[in-house]
Formats: structure tokens, C-alpha cells, sequence
């Protein structure tokens, strides 16, 4: 078992990387809210779009290593991406809650795989109806995800207190 300051660091950096997913969050909704207003919905509009979920994706992703890393410590498959948000579902007895629940897992889901095709787009253009439907995943993502992350939080805040004697 880790000890109870390595888990309040963990707990600090959880907190910190919600606050990330946040400001990634507002980013995107102000964005969302440009191109539903704007009459010139460009491709350059779709672009900084799918900039937003591209962070708001790697922002969960962090979270996610972070909580992988402290407790199992072993991402090593060559889709580590899909296999460490799929390890998040997971309640793993004796060590650790499921962090996210099937349906928050579904919507991030489709952020990584929209990050994969926004990442890799050379030669083919940025389709709009794509950016949207990963736009639609992420409506309200970080507010929905707040209640797991407080609950994880709330789960570590145990931990602390029964290294430290229940103090």
C-alpha cells in the first residue's frame, strides 16, 4: 500500500487535472456556441472544434494515466490508449473503484477515437458532420464526470484516513 502522503499527492494532482478537464470543457462550449451562432461555418471553425475535443480528450486521458499509474502500474499494450479507458470501468477488488461508469466511458470512447482521426488527418479533409457527432459526446461531459470524480476522491480521502489511524 502507498503511503498517505502519496496518496494526497495523488488526490492534489486528481484535483488538478479535473480542473483541466474544466477549462478544456469551457473551451469547448464556447467554440460549440461560435459555430452554432456563426452563418460562415468553415472548415477552420470545425478545425478549432475539434482542437477543443482533441484537449478535452487528452485532459481525461492524463487523469487517467495518473490514477493507472498510481494504483496499477502496468500500461504496456500497443493500444494502451483504448485498454487504459476501458481499465477505468473496471473495479478492481482490493485496490481500487471503477472510476467511470459504461455510460461516461461510451461518450470519452468516442473522444479517443475522434483524437486518432483529428491526429492523423494529412490528405483528407476535416468532415463536419464527424466533429459534431464527437461534439455531441462531450456536451456536458466534465459536469457529468464531476460526480465520479468526487466520488474517487472521496475513495482516496479513505485511504488517507485509515493510513493515518482514522484521524
Amino acid at each position: 500500500m502507498k503511503s498517505s502522503d502519496a496518496l494526497r499527492q495523488l488526490r492534489a494532482e486528481l484535483m488538478q487535472d479535473y480542473d483541466f478537464i474544466v477549462v478544456n470543457a469551457e473551451k469547448n462550449a464556447i467554440m460549440t456556441a461560435r459555430i452554432a451562432i456563426s452563418k460562415d461555418q468553415d472548415e477552420f471553425a470545425y478545425a478549432a472544434l475539434g482542437y477543443t475535443l482533441h484537449n478535452l480528450y487528452n485532459a481525461f486521458e492524463g487523469y487517467f494515466f495518473r490514477v493507472a499509474k498510481f494504483f496499477e502500474n502496468n500500461i504496456t499494450d500497443l493500444t494502451w490508449h483504448k485498454a487504459l479507458l476501458e481499465r477505468m470501468t473496471l473495479h478492481i477488488e482490493g485496490i481500487r473503484p471503477a472510476l467511470l461508469d459504461h455510460s461516461i466511458g461510451l461518450r470519452i470512447e468516442e473522444l479517443l477515437k475522434f483524437r486518432h482521426v483529428y491526429r492523423n488527418i494529412y490528405k483528407s479533409p476535416l468532415v463536419a458532420a464527424k466533429v459534431e457527432f464527437a461534439n455531441q459526446a462531450a456536451n456536458n461531459l466534465a459536469a457529468d464526470f464531476k460526480v465520479r470524480h468526487e466520488r474517487f476522491l472521496g475513495f482516496l480521502q479513505g485511504l488517507i484516513d485509515e493510513l493515518d489511524g482514522g484521524t
